[in-house]
């Protein structure tokens, strides 16, 4: 593949296709004595780059080095061409001038752009040419951002559209969007709709920067970051430039002068506070601090902490009828300003994509709502809706009108499945969001078991899918670990695979559950614990029937405990994993120190160093680099799937499946672990690790080398864990660990 531009966009796209395992061209100019410069130091530099644009740094090798002026030979082979180079109409052109004259007959081209009308990309050109040029939109930064736009030019050949969406989401990992070619096409014009109408509401209001981000984070369904933070991350100068286009290319939208730059976000801009990438925005760390603006004054004053009788977990349902139902002064601006987002999405839906239901998954797939602004409008009520804007003088869009009208909604599940409103009262089916993802696959199936923290589903074929659900990162206590050992042992099924519920496998063991068992001196039912929890995964790795982790987003603790018993994993491509217990103060405990010597026998130097200060990989080719994941793991980039992969994989292990047996494993010995033990001496000394953390690091010592033995059983390692963890337990040091991780989210280093 060829991607042409090595700037910012350019060199991270080429960064993403080299971690996805893709043989890259990066093209760019040059110098007469190095006429591949730009594009050579473009790669040199992508190491440095935060957030990293790659899996791991070697994956830059698959990215070769170019000259634009020299494109000739690149071209004519490449079978997908992105053009990635600065977003100016005339200079787009000029180099798909030179893909036009040079590309492959068969060759895919796309040109990356936020928001330039295909149609001026595309015009004058040959119809062959057109039939083969579209639009994609990568989002920034690419590699960490879900969604693509794909926007197809007016002569865009059907199938080309379509294999460019489906690469995308097999081969990227991402999640694609038709969008039609409008300004901005449809993430960005909605998505920053939203940001410039609360920008300009909060100035005519006089609200602090405090007071609206509480209102317009999780209470509507949006991130943490809410509005003003994410303004500050986005580059508030590039949020203007994004809003202007929008402002220049929509004469005849009624809301047009929402996009608009308000006289004091220009003042900011004017003055360099651009956000985060001049260290103030509408926030500034000072000191260890996060300061919020005055308005006013334009300082930056200590954070307000503002106090709201409203809930910010549970349904969102729940949390939009509080809003509605509130009195409280806050709310009154959070609905207005709501209300306006349903009510431009209801207005312009139509006219940037083809089917309602790509509104709502470009703005969830692409600004991480829970829900797209026409499910909002189901979960608030259309004739809610239509109220609020009335009394606020705002125009009530057709769409919304007809729904309230006839006490509509936007979907409505059937016998046949979900529908969306098209007009007049008729629904039709969703259109596929093309790859069919885990949420939605899990939702088809039957509940075979229902347990505390976890349920068993009908994967078909004999395949049992235990879901773990305790908690955000699906935490595991006594209960999950019975039922696994219970469903795994029942003789019912073929082959399990094991997954989390969300986003994540598992973060590990229930650490309230575990503190307050400490705290107590319920010794004895922590040694309880410590049992179950082992015994859950040595029998997901003697288990008389293949076991399957679908690994993806956190896998901590307990959770990659878990994975690494397993008969084989199926992991995304972005699965952060590792045995991370000395951030607490403790070791793995439920066979992770186990599972390690199986892998690593007496060569444990590298992974003690990764396990003794907590590591967690960045993604699952580096933890394959950390020994936590085998290298003959298959590695998904389209990790919304890996659940469904995972049966697959359960399946294919139940034919002539033969569990392993317990057998003695070789470790280090007693010279392992004084070498482990001065290593420590050494981090002490030279200031790297503090006394706590050499405690911990050779209660990990004694484990993983045997208690100095050079052959040991399974369950000899399991008995050391369990030893060690104990004693760590009893430490003081620990304790504080436990409290300070729990209190805070961060590790405490004493």
């Amino acid at each position: 593949m060829a991607v042409l531009g090595a700037g910012v966009m350019g060199r991270q796209i080429a960064a993403l296709l080299a971690s996805a395992g893709v043989e890259v061209d990066l093209l760019d100019l040059g110098t007469a004595d190095d006429p591949a410069g730009m594009a050579r130091q473009a790669i040199a530099d992508l190491p440095s780059m935060r957030p990293t644009p790659l899996f791991r740094d070697e994956d830059a090798a698959r990215i070769r080095p170019g000259a634009l002026h020299d494109s000739g030979p690149v071209l004519a082979t490449a079978p997908w061409v992105i053009e990635a180079v600065v977003e100016d109409l005339a200079i787009k052109r000029s180099v798909l001038d030179l893909v036009e004259a040079q590309s492959h007959p068969d060759a895919i081209i796309t040109t990356n752009t936020s928001g330039l009308p295909i149609a001026s990309l595309a015009e004058g050109r040959s119809a062959d040419f057109q039939r083969r040029v579209l639009g994609v939109h990568f989002f920034n930064p690419p590699r960490a951002m879900l969604l693509v736009e794909v926007i197809p030019g007016v002569a865009s050949d059907p199938g080309v559209v379509e294999s460019c969406r489906s690469w995308v989401e097999a081969g990227l990992g991402k999640r694609a969007v038709i969008c039609r070619d409008t300004p901005n096409f449809i993430a960005n014009r909605l998505g920053v709709f939203a940001l410039m109408d609360i920008l300009h509401r909060m100035g005519e209001a006089g609200l602090t920067v405090d007071a609206v981000d509480a209102v317009t984070g999780p209470l509507l369904g949006r991130p943490s970051s809410a509005s003003l933070r994410l303004c500050d991350l986005i580059g508030l100068d590039t949020l203007a430039h994004v809003a202007h286009t929008v402002h220049d290319g929509v004469v005849d939208d009624p809301w047009r002068r929402t996009f608009a730059t308000p006289d004091f976000l220009g003042s900011m801009i004017e003055s360099g506070q651009l956000g985060a990438k001049t260290g103030g925005g509408f926030y500034k760390k000072v000191g260890k601090q996060i300061h919020s603006r005055d308005m006013a004054t334009g300082d930056y004053v200590p954070r307000q902490r503002i106090r709201l009788e409203l809930p910010l977990r549970g349904p969102l349902k729940d949390r939009l009828d509080a809003l509605w139902d509130s009195a409280e002064p806050l709310t009154q601006f959070a609905r207005d300003h709501l209300a306006t987002c349903v009510a431009y999405a209801a207005d312009c839906a139509h006219r940037v994509a083809d089917h309602l239901e790509d509104v709502d998954r470009a703005l969830v797939w692409g600004f991480n709502w829970e829900a797209g602004p026409l499910a909002l409008l189901d979960l608030i009520g259309p004739q809610r809706l239509a109220a609020t804007l009335e009394e606020s003088s705002q125009p009530v869009p057709d769409l919304l009108g007809e729904l309230a009208a006839s006490q509509s909604t936007v979907y409505r599940q059937t016998n046949e499945g979900k529908q969306v409103f098209e007009s007049k009262g008729n629904y039709r089916p969703l259109t596929s969001p093309g790859s069919v993802d885990d949420a939605d696959f899990l939702g088809e199936l039957d509940v075979l078991e229902q347990g505390e923290g976890c349920r068993l589903l009908d994967g078909g074929h004999g395949v049992g899918i235990l879901q773990f659900h305790a908690g955000s990162l699906n935490i595991l206590g006594p209960p999950p670990l019975q039922m696994a050992i219970d469903c795994v042992s029942s003789g019912k099924l073929q082959s399990m695979v094991l997954c989390g519920a969300g986003e994540h496998l598992s973060a590990g063991a229930d650490l309230q559950y575990l503190l307050r068992l400490i705290q107590e001196d319920r010794w004895s039912e922590l040694e309880a614990y410590l049992v179950l929890f082992q015994t859950a995964t040595s029998t997901m790795r003697h288990a008389a029937i293949p076991v399957v982790a679908a690994g993806r987003g956190l896998a901590l603790g307990g959770g990659c405990e878990f994975s690494l018993s397993c008969a084989g994993r199926a992991l995304a491509a972005e699965l952060r994993i590792g045995l991370v217990e000395a951030k607490v103060g403790l070791i793995p405990g439920a066979g992770g120190c186990k599972e390690v010597v199986r892998r690593v026998g007496a060569d444990v130097e590298r992974i003690f160093g990764i396990l003794r200060e907590g590591l967690m990989s960045d993604n699952a080719r580096q933890a394959q680099d950390f020994g936590l994941v085998d290298a003959t793991d298959a590695i998904h980039m389209d990790g919304h799937r890996v659940i469904q992969h995972a049966v697959t994989t359960a399946g294919a292990l139940s034919t002539g499946w033969t569990p392993p047996a317990p057998t003695d494993l070789s470790t280090a010995g007693q010279a392992g672990l004084s070498r482990l033990t001065d290593e420590l001496d050494r981090a002490r000394q030279e200031g790297s690790a503090t006394e706590h953390d050499v405690v911990v690091g050779t209660a990990l010592a004694h484990v993983l080398c045997g208690a100095g033995q050079e052959r040991v059983s399974e369950q000899r390692l399991l008995d050391l864990e369990r030893e060690q963890f104990h004693a760590l337990s009893a430490t003081p040091a620990t304790r504080e660990r436990i409290i300070h991780m729990l209190e805070t989210g961060k590790p405490l280093r004493n």
